[in-house]
């Protein structure tokens, strides 16, 4: 069923200066996910079972391997399993990659990047490296955009890194701290940025480019969430039951 939530927002931190009127139209989508990520116009996940899904012509369709974590973007179709071990999509197998994270990303223009059991943070330069290059810092979630990359730590605090290109997949080097507080977080391909709050709370801002402290927002959601993902208008959404929802503006 397709229903509207319409909600006065009155911002906090992740906080509005203003009262904002949103509506989102959201319809159940039919299977259970853990994860999901969107991007390059396909849409993948993964189970509780770490078994693999595509959404294909509106039917979810089983992939063949095991992962725990799966991401699709410009750079391609990654994951890793429940050992960390890491995977790229080539031809429809599953080809093992050097390294080990517990989660990945594949929204960058070319380089995948994430990070390992540990919190460090690695991007590839090009997918093609022979090793992985290593970024400042700790983040337990990272995530990138056509220009930039975002991140949580394990404190829920968010950061950007600018000068994300497709011959620095490292950006500048230079972490920048962004107001408010996050325990996930995904970039679109065209910019935009998502995330949730330790409370199952949406929290989305339009572009990189908007004033750091205050350019966060509140999504309406009647139920708490554990995960997001946006691409070309869709909002992508995870129950804290594993229900999908698939969300327009």
């Amino acid at each position: 069923p397709i229903f509207n939530l319409s909600f006065l927002v009155m911002g906090t931190i992740l906080t509005l200066s203003c009262l904002v009127l949103f509506s989102l139209n959201c319809r159940r989508v039919s299977g259970s996910l853990k994860q999901i990520d969107a991007g390059n116009g396909q849409v993948f996940g993964v189970n509780s079972a770490n078994k693999i899904y595509t959404l294909y012509s509106g039917t979810w369709t089983q992939l063949s391997g095991s992962l725990k974590h799966v991401s699709v973007g410009p750079a391609g179709v990654w994951g890793v399993d429940a050992n960390n071990y890491i995977h790229r999509l080539n031809h429809g197998d599953w080809v093992p990659v050097n390294g080990q994270l517990k989660q990945v990303d594949a929204g960058g223009m070319i380089s995948p990047a994430g990070v390992n059991m540990n919190d460090y943070i690695y991007c590839l330069q090009g997918g093609q490296a022979s090793s992985w290059t290593s970024l400042p810092g700790r983040l337990k979630y990272y995530s990138c955009g056509p220009n930039s990359c975002w991140g949580v730590s394990s404190g829920n605090q968010i950061y950007i890194m600018k000068g994300v290109t497709s011959n620095t997949c490292a950006g500048s080097l230079n972490w920048e701290n962004v107001s408010g507080a996050l325990s996930m977080i995904e970039v679109s391909t065209d910019g935009k940025v998502y995330g949730v709050n330790s409370s199952g709370d949406i929290f989305g801002r339009n572009h990189f480019n908007q004033p750091y402290r205050t350019g966060w927002r509140q999504v309406p959601f009647r139920q708490k969430v554990k995960h997001v993902s946006y691409d070309l208008g869709h909002l992508w959404v995870i129950g804290t039951d594993n229900s999908i929802m698939d969300c327009t503006e």
